[in-house]
């Protein structure tokens, strides 16, 4: 699962210190688990102003929702917010894990989700 492999360089180097050796495949598993089961997610959008891009939160997400939609997440955001530069941010409770990037091709649907300054 590519969120596994994405996740792999928050969780296994703490799993390594906490035990003191290399964990094994199945310890890294079982604590990948415990982290799937807390997840917390956010949408960002890039907007270009100038040569500057300004990342803007579009979206929560729920841990439900992504389960319903990880096996096609770029085909998903194409879908509900059209083209756009999107970074998908992975959170532990308050603690962040990763950023995963997405830039499906196709007309933005995602405008009217901007702060008001940033629609100018």
């Amino acid at each position: 699962m590519w969120v596994k492999t994405a996740f792999r360089d928050y969780y296994k180097p703490r799993l390594r210190r906490e035990l003191k050796r290399v964990p094994s495949q199945e310890e890294c598993d079982q604590r990948f688990e415990e982290i799937f089961d807390r997840l917390r997610l956010t949408l960002l959008v890039g907007v270009q102003d100038g040569v500057s891009i300004f990342f803007y939160e579009i979206a929560q997400f729920t841990l439900d929702e992504f389960k319903a939609f990880r096996e096609n997440t770029e085909e998903y955001l194409f879908n509900r917010f059209g083209g756009g530069n999107f970074k998908l941010n992975f959170y532990e409770g308050d603690s962040f894990i990763v950023t995963v990037n997405f830039k499906p091709k196709g007309e933005p649907k995602w405008q009217h989700l901007l702060p008001e300054k940033a629609r100018s």
